[in-house]
């Protein structure tokens, strides 16, 4: 290794600059994703609680004899 270690310093930093700006992008776009999802299911459980309801009333509607 004839490299200065100055030079190992930097280089080491930039990389590490690099992967914090990946880092940090890639966190943006997962907390994207989850804010996505937790919306996909209340929606998903909204429309399973009104087929449910609608079951539920078909199923006990009081029958006249």
């Amino acid at each position: 290794m004839d490299e200065q270690p100055d030079v190992l310093e930097r280089q080491i930093e930039h990389t590490r600059e690099r992967l914090d700006r990946d880092l940090d992008r890639l966190d943006v776009k997962v907390a994207t994703t989850k804010e996505y999802v937790k919306a996909q299911a209340q929606w998903w459980v909204g429309i399973g609680a009104v087929a449910a309801g609608s079951l539920g009333v078909v199923a006990f509607w009081p029958r006249r004899r």
